[in-house]
């Protein structure tokens, strides 16, 4: 199984993106994720690239990838996501509700948009009741980042 490892040497949150799926796994300074494909030993299986809005791993041959962390936990789509960044997706995610609705794209796009507007509306709620110590709905939920926790 083709592997790679990627350090958050930083003093900040860092966002890896693992595309071309493009989920989001927040790190914190001075953790350490690992991505994993089922795919075969391909000369190159990754790509990595470095942006302003964090670093890009871009899994070249294989259909599906998952993060961990250095621990060998799971670090699924979200995790650890600072709740600026849902605020900023959920106005993306409402922007684009409003584009496929408007210009009366197919059902199932429909669908599609409101879920995920939906799904995003869900994780901010959830983001805030933990910020302020209340119980929130789903169970197994990532812990999320605000501006005021600690990153270390």
């Amino acid at each position: 199984m083709p592997k790679t490892s990627v350090d958050n040497a930083t003093t900040n949150m860092l966002c890896l993106w693992l595309e071309p799926w493009g989920t989001d796994h927040w790190m914190r300074p001075g953790e350490e994720f690992t991505v994993v494909t089922e795919g075969g030993p391909e000369a190159s299986a990754f790509n990595v690239v470095v942006h302003d809005e964090g670093i890009s791993v871009w899994v070249n041959h294989a259909n599906s990838a998952e993060v961990f962390d250095k621990s060998g936990n799971e670090a699924p789509c979200g995790h650890q996501r600072p709740i600026e960044a849902i605020r900023q997706f959920l106005a993306g995610a409402e922007r684009l509700l409003e584009v496929v609705n408007a210009e009366g794209r197919s059902p199932m796009h429909q669908e599609m948009a409101r879920t995920h507007y939906e799904r995003l509306r869900q994780d901010l709620a959830d983001a805030e009741a933990l910020r302020e110590g209340k119980p929130h709905a789903a169970d197994g939920v990532s812990k999320v980042l605000n501006s005021d926790d600690s990153a270390g």
